[in-house]
This record gives C-alpha cells, structure tokens and sequence, in this order.
C-alpha cells in the first residue's frame, strides 16, 4: 500500500501544514482517513485526484479532522463533467448517523447522492471491513468520547492511523506488531495537553506495541522542532522515526 500524508498540521494555521488527512492507494482503491482544512487541495498537491476517493474514515468530529468532507463531497457532486455513478463510502465512528444527518440539515442536496454509502461504525471493530486492499480493523483511543483510530492490514505488515489521542491501552492494543504507526505527536513533553500525545507518549506507544516504523504527525508548532526526531528516540524507541509533512508519501 502507498500512503501519502496530505495534512500533518493542527488547527493552528500554518503555511507549511495542513490539518488531517491521510490517502492510502491499496487494492485499487483510494482511501482518506480524516479530512481537515486543506484537504482536497493537498490530494491535487499530491498527485491524487479527489474525485477518485472511493472510502473516507473519520477518527473523531472535531473540524480539524472533518471540515473538509463538505468540500469533497460538493466536488464529487458538481466537480465532474460525468456524473458519479460508482459508491462513494463514508464511514465514521458512532454517533456518525447523527453527525451526517447534522451536515445534510445544512447542506442538503448539495452534499448529497445516490452513489454515498453512509456507515456507523461501532467503537470496538473485532469483525472488521475487508476491503480490496486488505482488512481494515479500529477501536477507541483517548481522545474524545467517539475517537478511534484505524488499522489496514497489508502485505508487509500493518499501517495503524491513531488520529487524536493521549497515550494508553488501547493505542497500544490496536497498534501491536504494526509495520508503520502513523501517530499524533502535538506538544512537548514540557507542555502536555490533555488528549494528546508528547515525544515520550508516542515513544512509550510505539516501543511498547513493537512497531517498525513511527511516523509523526498532528504537529503543534511547539513541538515541530528540528530536534524531535531525537527526542522520541531518547525516549525510549528504537525505531525508524519519521517526521511528517504534507506530501510525505512511503509505501508499507
């Protein structure tokens, strides 16, 4: 699978980082996991089409992750000379019925079609979805009440999106064994925030889950450093560690 980070940044405006969004090309299909300010701009930034996502997966519903979903969905409606006529999917943790039904209130027609398919995912997903490119499992993480973060299970092992989230068991639990861990990291050790991770937190998770490679992301100014890199090591991983920024793209 190829994965392109298209939004590393916070909701903080920066020039350098936009907010959310992760595309993976797997199984012929092109996937989003978040969808913040700047989203559909970075997918042309990068190389990718937006009219061509076929599944989006929200974490949570803060507007750092979701604002740009309204600015997909009206390009995939009106964007095209060819009506869109294959399923467009869209999946969000549970209450995402009620978040969805909230957007169409205000946009409508607008918003919506016959090709979307909506999802509600429950918070613990045991059974998984298998997809073209592979199964994809979640479960919750500390962030807020519906947060989850996603796996996608490929040939060389797992990519594990944690979304928003502070450390514990359950990051853990989902990010075991995994090829490349793909975390928040937001703010200095110096400086913590509730619900958010540190250079040690995403240390801790990634040592302790035995992971491969550790990708940052979710980059609050404060901690967006030349230094971080060393940090996390010093930490305690002893891992790959990669610092993310828009267009970063690798396979796993």
């Amino acid at each position: 699978m190829r994965v392109t980070v298209v939004g590393s940044g916070t909701v903080v405006p920066t020039l350098e980082r936009r907010q959310s969004c992760v595309a993976v090309e797997a199984g012929g299909e092109l996937l989003l996991f978040d969808v913040g300010s700047g989203a559909v701009r970075g997918l042309l930034r990068a190389g990718l089409d937006p009219l061509e996502v076929d599944r989006v997966f929200l974490t949570h519903f803060h507007p750092d992750h979701t604002v740009d979903l309204v600015a997909l969905l009206f390009s995939v409606r009106y964007g095209s000379e060819t009506p869109r006529t294959r399923p467009l999917r869209l999946y969000g943790p549970e209450p995402f019925a009620g978040f969805w039904e909230s957007l169409k209130g205000v946009w409508g027609e607008w918003i919506s079609g016959d090709y979307l398919e909506v999802t509600e995912l429950p918070r613990t997903g045991d059974a998984g979805l298998e997809l073209p490119g592979g199964a994809l499992f979640w479960g919750p993480v500390l962030h807020r009440p519906e947060s989850i973060g996603y796996r996608l299970e490929g040939d060389r092992g797992p990519l594990v999106y944690t979304g928003d989230t502070a450390y514990g068991q359950p990051v853990i639990s989902l990010a075991r064994g995994a090829h490349t861990l793909l975390a928040e990291c937001s703010f200095p050790d110096e400086t913590p925030v509730e619900g958010h991770l540190t250079p040690s937190g995403v240390a801790a998770i990634a040592a302790e889950a035995g992971v491969r490679r550790l990708v940052l992301t979710h980059l609050y100014p404060q901690v967006d450093t030349p230094e971080l890199p060393e940090k996390v090591r010093a930490a305690g991983f002893g891992g790959e560690v990669v610092v993310a920024r828009d267009g970063l793209a690798f396979e796993v």
